[in-house]
């Protein structure tokens, strides 16, 4: 029992500070932009398939790979920006639809020149080997992960809070229209937040290239995730999506470690917001503000 206990708790913080890279990016979206991506799992395969691409089709390093599919991610961002988002800004069905057939296209196209069988692998492991805490043994890859990811989290909330771009942003998550009057630049800093959400989710799905499952339609299972989190938090509030990410966490790590049961991850989860927005259906949180 106390073997379990001890891989309740550890797995709860490590996959929480994981949850928390992949749901991060789709949070603020909805806090900022206030729509529902339905193509924000896209940003996944991107990330794995485009850094492939660059390595095998053009040989570069991992490194310049990397750097070169950062910038396809910002240039598809900008993008669907510009002909979606901004386009059906006023048409949520229109845009949910295209944003949901972009993702559906681009998981398409992935799995048609790198099905399963390509075996694709990306060598993104920072330290190889297992950490051992207690009777609890874990790859190190997540463990370094998770210190990541919460040194991460805790930059953006520091930018969020104390810089001028980032007060703006929070500005206009409040109230748009009071934003515009006092001069700030909606539009541009609508397509900066689409561009900055992309950090925490490639940087997440780097570290975890080398330890979980890779396919073209990996990016579904991440934004079922990350959907929960952002609906038991607070749908857009960063402080309510932390919280919610460590409890799917620890609600993950019960159902593997204690119920014995890896099956029943998504089940609980679900299960778990459902009693949350019985008792509190705005979420842990009030959506009203970015933080």
């Amino acid at each position: 029992m106390w073997i379990s206990i001890q891989n309740l708790i550890i797995y709860a913080l490590i996959l929480g500070a994981i949850y928390l890279l992949i749901s991060l990016g789709f949070s603020i979206i909805c806090g900022v932009l206030r729509i529902f991506h339905l193509g924000y799992a896209y940003i996944f395969p991107v990330t794995i398939y485009i850094t492939w691409m660059f390595m095998q089709e053009f040989g570069w390093g991992l490194i310049p790979s990397i750097f070169g599919m950062v910038a396809v991610q910002f240039l598809i961002a900008y993008l669907i920006y510009i002909a979606v988002i901004k386009r059906y800004m006023e048409s949520e069905l229109e845009m949910l639809i295209s944003l949901l057939v972009i993702t559906m296209i681009i998981e398409q196209v992935f799995n048609y020149f790198y099905p399963l069988q390509e075996g694709v692998y990306l060598k993104t492991t920072l330290i190889e080997g297992v950490v051992t805490f207690g009777s609890v043994v874990i790859p190190t890859q997540l463990v370094i992960g998770a210190i990541i990811a919460l040194v991460l989290t805790g930059l953006f909330v520091l930018f969020f809070i104390k810089t001028r771009i980032g007060l703006a942003i929070r500005a206009i998550s409040q109230n748009i229209y009071s934003s515009q009057i006092v001069g700030i630049n909606v539009e541009r800093l609508y397509i900066f937040t689409m561009m900055f959400v992309l950090i925490p989710v490639m940087i997440g799905t780097l570290l975890i290239a080398p330890v979980w499952t890779v396919d073209p339609w990996m990016g579904q299972i991440y934004m079922s995730t990350a959907i929960l989190a952002a609906v038991l938090g607070g749908l857009g509030n960063m402080k309510g999506t932390i919280m919610a990410s460590f409890l799917i966490g620890a609600v993950h790590a019960f159902a593997c470690f204690v119920l014995g049961e890896p099956r029943f991850m998504t089940l609980s989860a679900l299960l778990l917001v459902i009693v949350v927005l019985i008792v509190r259906p705005q979420g842990l949180t009030r959506s009203e503000s970015l933080w």
